[in-house]
This record gives C-alpha cells, structure tokens and sequence, in this order.
C-alpha cells in the first residue's frame, strides 16, 4: 500500500472509531461523506438507497461543493434510474460488492455515450463510483462518488476497496443502534430498587447513566436476541474476539456475569424492553 494511500485510510479508520464509540447515536454521515470526498478527491459524495425494479430512489446523506435541496437529489435520483444508471443496474443484479466505476461495468466508451453519463456530466460530475453496502434483494444501496472530468485512478479504487469494510462497520452499527433505540424508547425500568439509570427518561441517557457505549448497546440488543458471539460479528462485521471484548465490557458496566442476567439487568434498568408474554 502506497504512503498516501495509508495515510488516507488511517484517517477514515481513526473516524470510524470514533463514530463507533461516540455517545450520540444519531448517524454522524456529514463526517464520513467528508473524509470520503477528500480521499477519492470527489467533486460529491451521496449515500443513496435505490430500486432498479421500482425505478425509486432516495438519497440519504450527502456532500456537495455546491447547495442542493433534498427534492433536487430525490428527484435526480429517479431521473438516473430511468437513464439505466449502471452502479444500480449492476448491484440489485450481481452478487458482486466490489467498489467500481461506471466506465468499470458499461466499459468506457458505451459509458461516455450513456444517457446516465450525459445526465451525470450535467449535474453532479462525469465519472461515478459506487461502494456498496449491504442491502435486501433489488435494492441497491451504498455512495456513490463523483469526479467532474477524469474518472477514477487505480489507487482511488484501491482506496475504496480498503475502506469498504469500515463503511459497512458504520452502516451495520447505526442499523442495529437505531433498532435498540426504538425498542427502549418503549421500555420502562422496572428496577426494583432506586437507581440514576432507572431513574432517566431518555434511553439514550440512561444508556449513558450505565456506562453503557453506543457500540456496546448493539452488542447487548444481539444477546437479547439469544445470538451467538459469531453471529453477532457478522452482523455488525466485526471479529468474534471484538464482540467477546464488548461483551465482557457489558458485564462489567451491568454488574453481571453472563448472559441471561446482564439481559435482565438491562431490561430492569429500562436499557432493553420487557420480554414478551410469549417468550
């Protein structure tokens, strides 16, 4: 690996630790699109979710150099999908996640004189890349980059591939912690003796209250679901030894010493809902 290229992916591996242990659990995506565009050297940066089938789109997140509405990228979107946008054609149809470029999947010359290419070329940058993340059956989801003339360098390319997998850390742990936050939300302590964390309204406080890292609750949420520690790596596309270093830092936080009782401790504390009736 190159000097520039490492030092790029140092940076977004230092900003995914620390999106990953930071105490706000609302998606912090200004700062990845940001490291994204200054390490691809991008003109604009989107996290975009699509359905080629549906011909519908929306655009999550993004960066820009210059100011678009929410509607202007919505709309753009769609306008793409009705182009053949390739990025989406290509990964709601094949199994491969390989970041890559559009002049990568239609070939150079049948992309330069694309419908998608002209309507790209007018708006956002000539070039586009896309770095999947996972998503369900015929949806495509991920970035999607821009440069405004040339397309991709072979070591812009390396640098997407590295960073892939950091992309999806992030996206994985915003799911399950958006999951986890829904379900206290509707929670209610039920700890029997006075406690600050039962004590605190807010879920996310009273997560706080316990000591309790974001990246830790979606370890916890995942043990409540009975999930083994291998399956629970998967899920967040983390090592198995990672989840086994959370784990132990939950029992710790919790006061427990294994599974079942650090559940109940969190249910108690109003961390995870009740069980129900029929479990």
């Amino acid at each position: 690996m190159g000097s520039v290229l490492w030092r790029d992916y140092a940076h977004m591996l230092g900003l995914a630790v620390a999106v990953l242990e930071h105490p706000d659990p609302e998606p912090a995506w200004s700062s990845v699109l940001a490291e994204l565009a200054r390490g691809m050297h991008a003109s604009a940066v989107s996290l975009s979710q699509a359905s080629y089938a549906k011909r519908t789109g929306r655009v999550v997140a993004w960066k820009s150099a210059h100011a678009l509405s929410q509607d202007y990228l919505d709309a753009l979107t769609t306008r793409q999908l009705r182009a053949d946008n390739p990025l989406v054609a290509h990964y709601t149809s094949a199994r491969d996640h390989t970041p890559l470029s559009a002049s990568q999947i239609m070939g150079e010359r049948s992309w330069l004189r694309s419908r998608s290419h002209r309507l790209a070329r007018g708006t956002l940058g000539a070039h586009m890349l896309g770095i999947p993340l996972p998503a369900p059956a015929g949806v495509a989801r991920g970035f999607v980059l821009h440069h405004p003339q040339d397309d991709f360098t072979a070591e812009e390319l390396a640098y997407a591939r590295r960073v892939q997998p950091l992309l999806v850390s992030i996206d994985s742990h915003y799911s399950a912690l958006a999951r986890w936050r829904a379900a206290a939300t509707c929670a209610a302590p039920s700890s029997p003796a006075p406690s600050r964390v039962a004590s605190v309204t807010d879920p996310v406080e009273r997560a706080a209250e316990a000591g309790l890292t974001p990246r830790q609750l979606t370890v916890l949420t995942l043990l409540a679901e009975a999930m083994p520690a291998t399956a629970i790596a998967r899920r967040l596309h983390i090592s198995p030894r990672t989840v086994h270093k959370h784990i132990e830092g939950i029992y710790r936080r919790l006061g427990t010493c294994d599974r079942l009782s650090a559940v109940m401790r969190a249910q108690s504390l109003g961390l995870l809902p009740p069980p129900s009736p029929d479990s």
